[in-house]
C-alpha cells in the first residue's frame, strides 16, 4: 500500500500543503477547530509522521557523555548500551561524544570534562558513574550552569538539576541477594557482606535491603565489610575473614570484587562457602563454571545505557515529561544460562 504524504492530504481537502505541515507538526498560524479536522483527516487516511524526515529537518543534537575508565566491567558495559541506543538513532540526527576521565574523584579532570562539554556545545549530558563526595560541589554548580538536560546513569548525584537518573533499584539487588542466599546457605551458618563503601548510597541501598530481607529469612550476618572497591583489599578480607572460619557458610560481593574473592578461596584451598557475586564479566565465568560462584546479580548495565538516551530522546524530540527516575530490575544469573549475558 503505498505510504499517504501531507500532499496526499491537501489535495483531499482542498487546502494548502503549508496548512497540514502547521497541523501536523503543532506550529502556530491556524486555528484549532481547521489543526482538529486536518488531524481526524490525517488519521482516517491513514498518515504515519515520517520520524527520518522529520529529524533531518531539525538541527542535530549532540549528546555529551561523561565517563570514567575505572571499574571498566561494569562501566564499559554502561557504555556499551549508551552507544547501542545512539547507533539506533543515528539515522535520526542524534550523535555522542565521550568524555572520559581517570577516575570519578579527580577533580581537575572532572571540571575538564565539563569545560569540554560547554566548549563543543552539547545539547545534553550523560554522566556515567559518579559517587557523592565533598569535592562535587564545584562539579554539580558546573554542569548546572550548563542549564542542558542531563541524566545521570549508573548512581544518582545529590544536588543535580538533572533529568532523570537510569539505575539498578539497589535496594531490591539487595533484598533478591539476601533470599538467594537463604536458600542456599546451611540454617546453622552465617554470612558475611563485601560491599565498596557504606557511606555510597547505591551501596548503601544494596545493605539496607540485604539486612531487611535477610532478618526476614532468619538469615544471620557475621559482618559487613568494605573493600573500597579495590580488589587487594577484597582479597585480604577474604583472607582475613573466611580463612579458618567453621561459622561463615556464604559471601554477598555487592561490588565487582568477585574475581579476587574467589582467588583467594583457591589459593588458601577454602571450600563449602557459597559466593553471590555482582556483575556478570568474562573474568567470572570459570569460576561459575567450577561451581566457586554460586550465582551473580545481573544488574543489566547496557539496558541502563540504553535507556539513559531514550530519556534524553524522548524529552529532546518528543518533549515529553520523563520519569525522574527509572529503576532496572536486578536479575539472579546461574551457570546453565551465563552465556547469554556473556
Amino acid at each position: 500500500m503505498q505510504r499517504v504524504t501531507m500532499k496526499d492530504i491537501s489535495r483531499e481537502m482542498d487546502v494548502s500543503i503549508n496548512t497540514v505541515y502547521k497541523a501536523l507538526n503543532d506550529k502556530k498560524g491556524i486555528s484549532q477547530k481547521t489543526r482538529d479536522i486536518v488531524l481526524k483527516k490525517a488519521d482516517t487516511m491513514g498518515y504515519r509522521v515520517n520520524r527520518v524526515a522529520q529529524s533531518l529537518a531539525r538541527k542535530p543534537i549532540h549528546i555529551g557523555i561523561i565517563t570514567t575508565e575505572e571499574w571498566p566491567e561494569y562501566y564499559n558495559e554502561l557504555k556499551k548500551g549508551v552507544q547501542r541506543e545512539l547507533g539506533q538513532l543515528a539515522d535520526y540526527n542524534v550523535s555522542g561524544r565521550f568524555y572520559t576521565i581517570s577516575a570519578p574523584y579527580t577533580k581537575e579532570k572532572t571540571m575538564q570534562a565539563v569545560t569540554d562539554c560547554i566548549e563543543d556545545k552539547v545539547d545534553a549530558i550523560i554522566i556515567c558513574s559518579y559517587h557523592q563526595d565533598a569535592d562535587n560541589k564545584g562539579f554539580v554548580e558546573a554542569v548546572n550552569k550548563l542549564a542542558v538536560p542531563t541524566v545521570l546513569l549508573g548512581s544518582d548525584l545529590m544536588g543535580f538539576e538533572r533529568l532523570c537518573c537510569v539505575k539498578v533499584d539497589t535496594y531490591v539487588s539487595g533484598k533478591l541477594a539476601a533470599e538467594f542466599m537463604s536458600r542456599i546457605v546451611q540454617k546453622e551458618r552465617t554470612v558475611a557482606v563485601f560491599i565498596g563503601n557504606k557511606d555510597f548510597v547505591e551501596h548503601k541501598e544494596k545493605l539496607a535491603g540485604f539486612l531487611k530481607e535477610a532478618d526476614s529469612n532468619g538469615l544471620e550476618v557475621e559482618g559487613v565489610y568494605e573493600t573500597q572497591d579495590d580488589p587487594q583489599i577484597a582479597y585480604y578480607l577474604s583472607e582475613k575473614i573466611l580463612k579458618g572460619s567453621e561459622s561463615i557458610g556464604g559471601v554477598y560481593i555487592a561490588t565487582g570484587n568477585s574475581v579476587a574473592v574467589c582467588k583467594c578461596l583457591k589459593d588458601n584451598n577454602i571450600k563449602n562457602i557459597q559466593i553471590l557475586g555482582t556483575d556478570v564479566f568474562e573474568e567470572v565465568r570459570s569460576y561459575v563454571e567450577d561451581g566457586t560462584i554460586s550465582g551473580i546479580i545481573f544488574q543489566d548495565p547496557i539496558k541502563q545505557g540504553r535507556y539513559a538516551v531514550k530519556m534524553l530522546y524522548r524529552h529532546l524530540v518528543g518533549q515529553l515529561e520523563v520519569e525522574k527516575e527509572v529503576l532496572i530490575a536486578p536479575r539472579v544469573v546461574l551457570k546453565s544460562i551465563i552465556d547469554y549475558y556473556l
